[in-house]
C-alpha cells in the first residue's frame, strides 16, 4: 500500500514539473522581447504602437500575475515583453519615450531606460500619464481602503530623475489631464456624492484641490463611460444614466455632462437613449478611459457597439458620426480597444474567421469613414501562450 501511495505521488510531482516546463516553455515561446532588448536607446524605433494586457487582481493571489507589453513593429510583427500583474493598468506615452507600469516597478523605455521599484506592491491601476509642462510622468492607483478606514488612491510621479509616492484620499470614478493638471471625479458611496477635484504636481509634492459637486440625482444609478477632457471653458465626461428600477429590461440614458470651468455651471446633453433593454452591458465603450476625444471643438465618444457619436462644443449639436462593421451586439469582448489621435481613431479589432485574428482599424473622424486596415502577425499566439491564467487588454496607444 505504501509503494502504491509513493508512486502515486510520485507521478504527480513529475506531473507537475513536465506542466511548469510547458508553461515557461510557451512562455518564453513568444515572449520574445528580453530585458536587454528593452534597455536599447532605439528600441522604440521600428515600433508603431503599444498594447497593454493583464491578468486581473484576483488572479494575483499567488504572487503569479501577468501583464505584457506588446509592441507592433512597422513591419506588423507583434513582441511582448512580460512584466507582473495590474489589473487595469496602462501606458504612457512622450517624445520617443514609454512608460511601462506593473504591480511594483516602473520602466521608462525609449531614449533613455530607467527602472524604479515600489516601496508597496499595487494591483489595480487607475490612470497614468504625461504631464509636458511639467515634465513629469504620473500613475495612480486604485490603492483601496486605507488604514485610518478612508480611500487611498496613491500617485507615483516623476521621471528619469526619479519617482516620488503621493496619495490622493478618494476614490475616483474618472479622471484625465487639463494641461498642466490631472482632473479627477471622486465618488463618496456613502454620501452619494461625486466632486470635481484637481491635482497639481511638482517636484517634490502633490496639492488637491476640491472644485465642485455635480449635480446628480440619487433617483438615478449613474456610472462613468468616459474619461474627463477639458477645453479653455469646460470639463466634460460621459455617463449612464439608469431610469427607475434595475429590472429584467433596463432604461439608460448616456449623458454628455458639461461644467463650466469659470462658473461652475453644469450642463446635460444626451447623446443616445435605450428603452427597454436586455443587455446594455454590450453598450460599454470598449476601453471607458479611452471612448472620448476632443477635437476641433468636436468631442467623440465611442460605445460598444461601434456606434461613434459627436458632441458640438460650440453649438450642443449631437450627431452619430460613423458606425464600425461587423461589432458584436452580445457585450462578448476579444480586446478591442480604442486610441484617438487628432482627427484619426485607431480600432483594435478580433475576426475569428481571419488566421492572423487581431488587426487595427484606422478611421477619419471628420470624414467619417475607414481609411485603413493595419495587419497585426503574431498577437493571438501571444495571447495563446498565456497558461493557466485569463488575460484581458486594459490600453492601446499609437506612437507613430
Amino acid at each position: 500500500m505504501k509503494k502504491i501511495i509513493f508512486f502515486l505521488l510520485l507521478i504527480i510531482l513529475i506531473s507537475g514539473l513536465v506542466y511548469k516546463l510547458y508553461l515557461d516553455k510557451n512562455f518564453s515561446a513568444s515572449l520574445s522581447i528580453e530585458n536587454e532588448a528593452i534597455k536599447q536607446t532605439n528600441f522604440l524605433t521600428d515600433k508603431k504602437a503599444v498594447l497593454y494586457f493583464s491578468t486581473t487582481a484576483d488572479q494575483d493571489m499567488d504572487g503569479k500575475g501577468v501583464s505584457l507589453a506588446v509592441f507592433i513593429k512597422d513591419s506588423g510583427e507583434a513582441d511582448a515583453f512580460k512584466m507582473k500583474g495590474l489589473e487595469l493598468g496602462s501606458v504612457a506615452t512622450s517624445q520617443n519615450e514609454v512608460l511601462l507600469v506593473d504591480k511594483n516597478k516602473i520602466r521608462l523605455v525609449g531614449d533613455t531606460y530607467k527602472e524604479f521599484g515600489m516601496d508597496k506592491s499595487q494591483y489595480t491601476g487607475e490612470r497614468t500619464g504625461y504631464l509636458e509642462k511639467e515634465k513629469l510622468y504620473f500613475t495612480v492607483f486604485n490603492t483601496g481602503v486605507g488604514a485610518k478606514g478612508g480611500y487611498d488612491s496613491n500617485i507615483l510621479y516623476g521621471n528619469k530623475r526619479g519617482f516620488h509616492k503621493e496619495n490622493i484620499p478618494h476614490y475616483i470614478a474618472a479622471s484625465g489631464i487639463d494641461q498642466s493638471e490631472i482632473v479627477v471625479l471622486t465618488q463618496d458611496n456613502l454620501k452619494e456624492e461625486f466632486h470635481i477635484r484637481k491635482v497639481k504636481l511638482s517636484k517634490n509634492d502633490i496639492t488637491t484641490q476640491d472644485i465642485l459637486k455635480i449635480n446628480h440625482s440619487k433617483e438615478t444609478n449613474f456610472s462613468t463611460m468616459s474619461a474627463i477632457l477639458s477645453d479653455e471653458t469646460f470639463y466634460y465626461f460621459v455617463g449612464q444614466k439608469t431610469l427607475g428600477e434595475v429590472t429584467e429590461t433596463i432604461d439608460t440614458d448616456i449623458v454628455l455632462y458639461r461644467i463650466d470651468k469659470n462658473t461652475h455651471a453644469q450642463d446635460e446633453f444626451t447623446l443616445s437613449s435605450y428603452r427597454d433593454e436586455k443587455n446594455i452591458t454590450a453598450h460599454y465603450p470598449f476601453n471607458i478611459k479611452n471612448s472620448a476625444h476632443l477635437y476641433n471643438d468636436v468631442l467623440y465618444y465611442a460605445n460598444g457597439l461601434g456606434e461613434v457619436f459627436e458632441f458640438e462644443t460650440k453649438t450642443g449639436k449631437v450627431n452619430k458620426t460613423l458606425t464600425m462593421k461587423n461589432v458584436r451586439k452580445d457585450g462578448v469582448r476579444h480586446n478591442e480597444e480604442l486610441f484617438y489621435k487628432d482627427d484619426n481613431l485607431y480600432v483594435l479589432r478580433h475576426d475569428e474567421k481571419l488566421k492572423e485574428k487581431y488587426y487595427i482599424e484606422h478611421y477619419s473622424l471628420t470624414e467619417g469613414k475607414k481609411i485603413e486596415n493595419i495587419k497585426i502577425n503574431g498577437l493571438n499566439e501571444i495571447l495563446q501562450s498565456i497558461k493557466g491564467k485569463s488575460i484581458y487588454s486594459y490600453d492601446f496607444k499609437m506612437l507613430k
